[in-house]
Order: structure tokens, then C-alpha cells, then sequence
């Protein structure tokens, strides 16, 4: 991470951030250091904005981020930590991805789009096949394969209805989009050093 630019650093931990959630753009968008908590491993953030799926009553749940041991090149806790650590000096705002150019304003849902995209083909997949909205299908779909409960996935997502999940969401997974992304995680940091 020490050795990312700002912009990779940027693209990758949105991108981990959109495939470990399995949500929106917007709920990314709104991500807010004033209602972010770190407890022990993980960080959690309470979405405080009416999104577009919020209903009368109902508010998304807490969002939580698991630290990720095992390979801290994956780790979404250290990133976003480190990230947080690298952008304070520019930061004027709680949002918690910023644009990396002046004047470090937060960004909209069509930027994190944009970036997740960009980062995804700087990883060797056809965006042709997949965009930034494939990250939910393929993380959602991925963790309900794997043998998520069906609760666990409809949470993860935002769902209430498992209709939903399962017209819209529930696709057959290629081992290339999961694949390619960690090879190029790996690939990217073994030849930094």
C-alpha cells in the first residue's frame, strides 16, 4: 500500500470495497468517517443518508469491513485505514473516498463507477462483460455459491426480497472475474518488491 500512488490506492480500495459489500455506488458514495466505528478487527460504517432503496422506517444496516489477516494486500481494514492516515492532510471533508486530485472533494456515484471499471480492466477482465455494477452481481452471487445463507447474501446486499436476489443478482460466475483480480493484486505487489 505504502508504494500505491494515491489514484491506485484509491481505485483499489474502492473496488475491495464494492466487492466485499455487495452494494450501490450511492451507499459507497456515502460512506462517512463521522459514523464509522473501529472495534478490535473490523470497521463499521452506519449510513446516515436516504439512498435510493431506503424506505419509510427501514434504513440500510450497518455496514462492517473484517480485517483480513491472512493477506494484508486484501485486507479492507488496512486499507481503508491507511487510506484514511493518507488523505488526512487534504481532507476538508468526512466522505470517506475523496477524489485524488485538487480539490479532494468527495465523489459521485458515476466516479466510484468509473473507477471500479478502470481498476477491473487494469486487472486483465473484459469490461465488455463485467462493469462496476458486476461487482455486486459476482460478490452477491459469489458468497451465495460459496454457501452464504441466502439471509446472509440478502443482507450483505441490501435485499429484502429474495425474488429480487434471485432474478437480478443470482448469476452464473466465471472463475476469471475473482481470479484475475487477486492475480493482479498479487502480480502488482510481488513487483514492487
Amino acid at each position: 500500500m505504502e508504494e500505491l500512488p494515491l489514484s491506485m490506492l484509491t481505485k483499489k480500495l474502492t473496488t475491495l470495497l464494492a466487492l466485499l459489500t455487495a452494494q450501490r455506488c450511492q451507499t459507497l458514495s456515502s460512506l462517512d468517517l463521522d459514523f464509522m466505528q473501529e472495534i478490535d478487527n473490523e470497521i463499521i460504517f452506519t449510513i446516515r443518508e436516504k439512498l435510493k432503496t431506503t424506505k419509510a422506517g427501514k434504513h440500510l444496516p450497518p455496514i462492517k469491513f473484517l480485517s483480513y489477516p491472512e493477506d494484508i494486500r486484501l485486507c479492507p481494514v488496512a486499507h481503508i485505514k491507511f487510506y484514511i492516515g493518507k488523505t488526512k492532510p487534504m481532507r476538508s471533508q468526512s466522505k470517506l473516498l475523496l477524489s485524488y486530485v485538487k480539490p479532494f472533494k468527495p465523489v459521485t456515484n458515476s466516479t466510484i463507477g468509473r473507477w471500479v471499471k478502470c481498476f477491473l480492466q487494469d486487472s486483465g477482465i473484459d469490461i465488455k462483460n463485467f462493469s462496476a455494477h458486476s461487482s455486486r452481481t459476482a460478490s452477491s452471487s459469489y458468497g451465495f455459491l460459496s454457501g452464504l445463507p441466502l439471509n446472509d447474501v440478502l443482507k450483505a446486499g441490501g435485499w429484502t426480497n429474495a425474488g429480487t436476489f434471485a432474478k437480478h443478482y443470482n448469476k452464473p460466475i466465471g472463475s476469471n472475474f475473482g481470479n484475475s483480480l487477486l492475480n493482479h493484486f498479487n502480480n502488482s505487489d510481488n513487483s514492487r518488491g
